[in-house]
């Protein structure tokens, strides 16, 4: 038996197959997707009907079933999705996985039972942001993989809501949530479960070609006290992709350590290497160390190693041997007296669940009447049933007679009624969700331009060609750190300006932020670039425009994001088409980059670094696939952490009246690698010239990645 005081083990399911295996081997809870709405669209997932099965199975061996509903969302699925969460709610899944604000909507005004799981896909990473999902009516936060145990201790002890943390299996190069790179390369959005992981492929930097994007798998098998002293309320294991070989590996090793308190022994860290092999397993950020011995840099995806197939058939001989001896124990009593009905009264071995139901009334006996051991035989017969009576006790007058048919309608209906009793006792009572607070709501910006820029040379030729060209930038973004490394020359434009923080926060970096917003705040700066729910209630001090990292792809959560955190304005994913767009700007004052090197992917580990020396601020590094395309590296603000941009960049700037008639309010140039010329060239095609970059695409705009059609079950 599991031991309560620990960590939920939660395991994953990409079939029926795998679902089995997870709860004959010890999974406290098991993650899957229906055929819509689930983050890995090339599993198999289930139909409706076996997701009703699944939650029968897995509530009568005390194991909970989480729905993944985890994909961004599209405006014309909004009504199907409230009927998937009604259908959800009926079958009592436990809890939703949750990417999608406009899931967290429809679930609250449905006032549906499941719990909410923030998922690692909306990038939580720090205390701000697990508080900002306790407060939004999430009762678990997924904390991103990028994280330590010191940072996912502190987390949990002072969030107020649940810990969820992987413990094992494949990691994302980049921050969940934040990868765009299948979207832009080939149509195939990650967002939408469809990722054809290009970080799995070579590349080539500093004259060395290598797997450089694709690191090892992630095993803390041997940190099993630590995590249990992590204050995380559950272990996830990875791999909704991968064979139910895969699932018995890892929930067995980690349920047996778990219950003994141990580290594994060699034969167990052998089976985990061999069932699959992406060069080894590491530690991943858990132990807050970062580098070269992360990555998988010659050897990305073998999944069997020698003598693999051994150990697979070992595990799935237990898996059906443990699955067909699963059985409850009972208790019965029958009352069988001539001319009363029957009685057949039932508990479960540990007394927790009782059910008595009345049958037909026994006759007089005309010849023999019906012995006790032949009832007992009759009531034992519980055929491929999950009960099994371990004692009955008949209570006759010793003259009855009843047909076995009517014995076995009664044990039917009472074995039926008990395992109703067991479910509906397994579900958590609904949840009552706290109303909202609303964020301070401030005037949108005026329709027109909007710039980004990443350096000092790029803000002062905006300002040139303003003056040149009697042209205006109705806002312009600059990063924190250029703002408090020289505020006052920022000062004249500080009205427009937008204080545009690093992409990510840890707490330690966290604390220092808040205080260079305090003191730009002191200096009359008073518009902030909102990426993360983190930001949840600074509207009260600064007017909040969203960035394109809050991924919104429909209006429900443009509203939701317009009321809770108070944004004036929202830059949209660049994901949709213009038809898409024009949907949500309706419902908030929507921006849209229409120049720039699209970021496809932010990661914790420097990419340089991994490869030589770090310029950390230096010359453009860049990284270049088997094609030939260059992808520049640049920093995230003043960390080392790496965003790698698309290899051309967007051009949109000869499109502004299809734009503006799209109800697009803001249109945005995001500079990045731009030289100060370049900028200004690139300004002018704003205003009717004729510079176009010599190569660009014109990504999402014509055909969009959030595809009504290609998430339907």
């Amino acid at each position: 038996m599991n031991n309560s005081k620990l960590p939920e083990l939660l395991a994953p399911a990409g079939n029926r197959e795998c679902f089995l295996t997870a709860a004959a081997m010890g999974a406290d809870a098991v993650y899957l997707a229906g055929k819509s709405f689930g983050a890995r669209s090339y599993a198999d997932n289930f139909d409706s009907e076996a997701l009703r099965e699944c939650v029968r199975y897995a509530h009568l061996r005390g194991v909970k079933v989480y729905a993944a509903v985890n994909t961004l969302v599209g405006d014309r699925e909004l009504d199907r999705l409230r009927e998937y969460l009604k259908f959800l709610d009926e079958i009592r899944i436990d809890a939703l996985i949750v990417q999608d604000l406009a899931v967290l909507a429809a679930a609250r005004e449905l006032k549906i039972r499941p719990r909410l799981h923030a998922s690692t896909q909306m990038t939580v990473h720090n205390l701000a942001g697990a508080k900002a999902a306790a407060e939004l009516g999430f009762t678990r936060v997924v904390l991103a993989r990028e994280l330590s145990f010191d940072e996912i201790k502190y987390i949990s002890e002072n969030c107020g809501i649940e810990v969820e943390i992987f413990i094992h299996g494949a990691m994302c190069m980049s921050y969940s949530g934040q990868c765009l790179m299948s979207s832009v390369l080939g149509g195939r959005s990650g967002n939408r479960g469809r990722c054809a992981q290009p970080c799995r492929q070579l590349y080539r930097t500093g004259g060395t070609e290598r797997f450089a994007l694709s690191l090892k798998d992630m095993s803390l098998i041997e940190k099993v006290h630590e995590l249990c002293q992590s204050g995380a309320a559950s272990l996830k294991i990875e791999g909704r992709m991968k064979g139910a070989a895969y699932v018995a590996a890892a929930v067995k090793t980690y349920r047996t350590c778990l219950d003994e308190m141990r580290k594994p022994h060699a034969d167990e860290l052998d089976a985990l290497n061999r069932i699959f092999y992406r060069g080894g397993l590491t530690s991943g950020y858990f132990d807050g160390k970062i580098g070269t011995n992360m990555f998988a840099f010659d050897k990305p995806d073998n999944p069997y190693k020698e003598g693999a197939e051994e150990i697979e058939k070992r595990l799935l001989d237990e898996v059906r041997s443990r699955e067909s001896s699963f059985k409850i124990p009972l208790r019965a009593r029958l009352e069988f007296s001539v001319g009363k009905p029957m009685r057949l009264s039932v508990e479960t071995s540990d007394g927790k669940f009782h059910v008595s139901l009345e049958g037909s009334a026994p006759e007089a006996a005309k010849t023999k009447p019906l012995q006790n051991e032949r009832i007992i035989k009759q009531l034992s017969k519980t055929g491929q049933s999950v009960f099994e009576f371990e004692e009955i006790n008949i209570e006759a007058d010793g003259n009855g007679y009843t047909s076995v048919s009517e014995l076995n309608k009664l044990r039917r209906s009472v074995l039926e009624a008990v395992e109703q009793e067991i479910t509906d006792g397994f579900c958590e009572p609904p949840v009552v969700y706290a109303p909202l607070k609303r964020g301070i709501a401030r005037e949108a910006p005026n329709r027109g331009f909007t710039a980004r820029v990443a350096n000092t040379e790029q803000y002062r030729a905006l300002l040139e060609f303003e003056m040149s060209g009697g042209f205006k930038f109705e806002l312009i973004g600059v990063p924190i750190d250029l703002l408090c490394g020289d505020t006052e020359a920022y000062l004249p434009e500080r009205q427009r300006i937008i204080i545009e923080p690093a992409a990510i926060m840890h707490d330690k970096q966290y604390g220092e932020y808040l205080l260079r917003l305090e003191r730009l705040k002191s200096f009359g700066f008073s518009r902030l670039r909102a990426e993360n729910i983190s930001e949840l209630g600074k509207s009260s001090e600064f007017n909040l425009c969203g960035g394109a990292r809050l991924n919104v792809t429909n209006r429900k959560s443009a509203g939701l994001l317009a009321d809770i955190l108070g944004l004036s304005s929202v830059m949209l994913s660049p994901e949709l088409n213009l038809a898409q767009a024009r949907e949500i700007s309706s419902e908030i004052c929507a921006e849209v980059n229409v120049y720039g090197y699209q970021p496809v992917m932010i990661t914790e580990n420097c990419v340089i670094r991994n490869i030589k020396n770090c310029p950390c601020g230096g010359k453009t590094e860049y990284l270049t696939d088997r094609l030939g395309k260059k992808f520049p590296i640049i920093r995230d603000g003043n960390s080392c952490r790496t965003i790698l941009l698309n290899s051309c960049p967007t051009f949109m700037c000869d499109r502004t009246a299809e734009l503006y008639s799209a109800g697009i309010r803001l249109l945005c140039l995001n500079f990045t690698i731009e030289t100060g010329d370049e900028v200004k060239k690139i300004c002018g095609s704003c205003i009717g010239g004729d510079y176009r970059p010599r190569e660009f695409t014109r990504l999402h705009f014509n055909k969009g990645a959030i595809n009504n059609k290609e998430q339907r079950g």
